[in-house]
């Protein structure tokens, strides 16, 4: 944690409210997400109990699994569940847009969960419906499979630092509020939203109070609370189970609408802090460069939406080593770039990395506007230089690549550290203007800093060749990865589908 944030999250100890930690929200926020509140049962991983599924406040649909560990109920919730999301996304798949040889949807779809454990549940669920057949004899509905498919296209694309088409809404808050709780303790939404905007007529510390007493607050998800599945879950499940099998359709029906009722109670109030908490990021402005980020997300859901109608396979169970090597550097690339993006639109955000010695800010004390040189291919180019007198804190190496944020610098504005010395307590530092000068001899007005100007730098994570993998051929065996679809060691498939 960095000083800024250090500071920041003692203010809010102190002040017992929460502290903005950046000027823009950097998360592009849809105008019409999809709101996925997934439960599951405690102690029964990959068991779907229960989700809450809408894209409006008064719009909800609740889709219950009376018995969660019998299979045809599961994948005929996984079905509804999955008409619904599918029908979501198609809804994006209609307005496309072509530049020149290229073509992509201007719109991509956004769903929305209560936490990161909302996403695993999401991955867990879209694991169980990606291998499934349409056919056999332990066939599902059609959507199921495409629903796991599009489920896990979802939840690998949710790993990227950036996107925007899965996100747990504990994270945006975040990511823009400090407060005065632990890390761990943030991905609690009642929690969090007591500290940044607790219920009218309540104090924070009241409102945490009631956050952490899960029968005032039950939990986001996705799984419930113990003491709910003991006091209230099983005896509603025992209760189905005993009617469905004496055949009692009077019974039944009863069952099933006091198991709905019960698990509507648990869920409703995450639903309204879902909203609550969307309304509340909507009055944050977005970042600048929040838009270019989605014209990302726009192409990789074109991208995927035309594998799709190709006649997808599923997604692999496990990445072969070098499809895991690939997926780790565009990780880390696309990390890079977002920490970037943020700290050129969010001056909150550079202070931050100033704290730390990743960037710095400073006045000019020196400038040599005119210094022309000569490259390889024996063309004169301008390189001004200029130094910068900074009392930051700095740990970046002379070779730097530097972009700057300030704002009488054109956005193209290109540098590199040319060395570093100390000036006390302060640290001079020789930068050299590599682009951004316009295309003439001599450096466009205003394109050079002058002395007494005072501006802020940053690594720029620029452009960066792919790295050359082997191929699958020549790799050994000790890495490569078994074949696609079910692991022959799982007996889902083989397993006899019913409450026992």
């Amino acid at each position: 944690m960095s000083m800024v944030s250090a500071l920041a999250h003692l203010e809010a100890m102190e002040t017992w409210r929460a502290v903005p930690l950046t000027a823009f929200r950097h998360r592009r926020l849809s105008g019409r997400p999809l709101v996925v509140i997934p439960l599951t049962m405690a102690g029964e991983a990959g068991a779907p109990l229960a989700v809450m599924v809408g894209s409006a406040r008064r719009e909800r649909t609740l889709l219950v699994v009376e018995q969660p560990r019998n299979r045809d109920q599961r994948f005929a919730f996984a079905a509804s569940l999955g008409q619904i999301v599918m029908d979501y996304i198609n809804s994006f798949r209609q307005d496309r847009r072509t530049d020149g040889d290229r073509s992509r949807y201007t719109d991509a779809p956004q769903i929305l969960v209560p936490n990161p454990g909302g996403i695993k549940a999401l991955a867990d669920l879209g694991r169980m419906c990606r291998f499934r057949q349409v056919s056999g004899p332990y066939a599902v509905e059609e959507v199921v499979p495409e629903f796991g498919m599009w489920l896990t296209f979802l939840v690998d694309a949710a790993e990227e630092a950036g996107t925007s088409m899965l996100l747990p809404v504990t994270g945006m808050l975040a990511e823009h509020w400090a407060t005065g709780q632990s890390t761990l303790e943030d991905q609690n939404l009642a929690s969090l939203m007591a500290w940044i905007s607790p219920p009218p007529g309540l104090s924070v510390e009241q409102a945490l109070a009631d956050a952490e007493n899960p029968d005032v607050w039950p939990p986001a998800g996705p799984t419930t609370s113990p003491e709910f599945d003991n006091r209230d879950l099983a005896p509603a499940i025992r209760r189905f189970d005993t009617a469905n099998r004496l055949g009692d359709p009077q019974a039944l029906a009863d069952a099933e609408s006091d198991l709905r009722d019960l698990i509507a109670e648990q869920i409703q109030p995450t639903w309204r802090t879902m909203w609550n908490a969307v309304s509340l990021l909507r009055s944050v402005p977005e970042a600048p460069r929040a838009a270019r980020r989605f014209e990302r997300d726009c192409i990789a859901f074109t991208n995927y939406s035309d594998y799709q109608d190709s006649g997808a396979l599923p997604q692999r169970k496990r990445d072969a080593a070098v499809g895991a090597a690939r997926r780790l550097n565009r990780l880390e690339r696309a990390l890079a770039d977002y920490e970037a993006d943020m700290a050129f639109d969010d001056p909150f955000v550079l202070a931050d990395r100033r704290s730390v010695g990743e960037a710095f800010a400073g006045t000019v004390v020196d400038a040599e506007p005119g210094r022309v040189v000569t490259t390889d291919r024996n063309r004169r180019v301008p390189r001004p230089r200029i130094v910068v007198r900074t009392e930051d804190p700095l740990r970046l190496a002379g070779d730097t690549k530097l972009i700057s944020p300030s704002p009488t610098l054109p956005a193209s504005h290109r540098a590199v550290i040319v060395s570093t010395a100390p000036d006390g307590a302060a640290t001079l530092v020789t930068v050299e203007i590599t682009g951004g000068m316009g295309r003439a001899r001599v450096p466009a007005q205003g394109t050079v800093p002058e002395v007494g100007q005072r501006l802020a730098y940053l690594p720029d994570p620029g452009w960066r060749p792919n790295p050359q993998f082997p191929e699958a051929d020549s790799m050994p065996w000790t890495h490569t990865a078994p074949p696609d679809g079910p692991d022959p060691e799982s007996d889902d498939a083989a397993e006899e589908w019913g409450h026992d």
